[in-house]
């Protein structure tokens, strides 16, 4: 069987055993496209924010993101979950999958995530080697042309942000240069400063600050993206904080991955 036959294979069985949300049309493309990434055609779009009561047109593509992990450590962890949302909206703005960790997910973790072992060590679920090549698909199917894509989680800096460079590199795979990533842990902090008072920082925290209501209590990634995706903006509203200096805190993919 040639190579070429068996990649075609474990990418159709990926797209048609994903046991969670991820349909072949979310990077607007066939199947046949998505096997090849550099096949990916681009759309312009662009988020709208609020500032002052005026929509300014963003300076990068914003992509919130949040993953969930056998550990908290990312040299001794893998990712078990992964999703994010582009903040542009419209059709197919959301990418979410289970990942094969390759190992035994451990009984504290899946109390509190729900999930285990049993749910993504199994065939089927794709290691992050697979979900490489199709998430670069669907991040270039979404980012405006010349504009970098701004990745978005709460504590990346310490732990979403290391854990996605960690899984690149041991696939040996580089993160795009054009890839920064913030982290809202930073407006968090300066919003409590602002107003002078002592509170958690927490995104559970900051949901029951802003009153959003989440029906369900399981830490899973695509509820918090969606929490997130409303927090991030809230505060950057009350923040008066312009896509510029988000741009400009950001931090370079290169500061986290060990690949050039």
């Amino acid at each position: 069987m040639s190579s070429i036959l068996r990649s075609i294979q474990l990418r159709n069985s990926i797209w048609s055993s994903f046991p969670v949300r991820f349909l072949k049309q979310q990077a607007g493309l066939s199947t046949v496209e998505l096997l090849d990434p550099r096949s990916c055609g681009k759309r312009h779009f662009t988020t709208q924010v609020q500032e002052h009561g005026k929509e300014v047109a963003a300076a990068a593509t914003i992509l919130v993101f949040d993953l969930e992990t056998t550990g908290y450590f990312h040299k001794d962890h893998r990712i078990v979950e992964f999703a994010l949302c582009d903040l542009s909206g419209g059709k197919n703005s959301t990418f979410e999958t289970l990942v094969n960790p390759e190992r035994t997910v451990p009984n504290y973790v899946e109390h509190l995530i729900k999930i285990g072992t049993d749910l993504v060590c199994r065939p089927g679920i794709p290691r992050f080697s697979d979900v490489i090549p199709l998430l670069l698909a669907f991040v270039r199917s979404r980012q405006a042309p010349g504009k970098p894509v701004l990745w978005v989680a709460h504590n990346a800096k310490q732990f979403d942000a290391r854990f996605l460079a960690q899984e690149f590199d041991r696939c040996s795979a580089p993160l795009p240069a054009d890839w920064l990533f913030f982290d809202t842990l930073l407006l968090a902090k300066k919003m409590v400063k602002a107003e002078g008072k002592k509170r958690r920082t927490s995104l559970e925290a900051l949901r029951e600050h802003y009153g959003i209501v989440s029906h369900d209590d399981a830490h899973r990634a695509m509820r918090d993206v969606m929490i997130l995706s409303q927090v991030f903006q809230k505060m950057t509203f009350d923040l008066k904080v312009t896509n510029e200096e988000l741009i400009n805190e950001a931090m370079k993919a290169s500061e986290f991955s060990k690949i050039s």
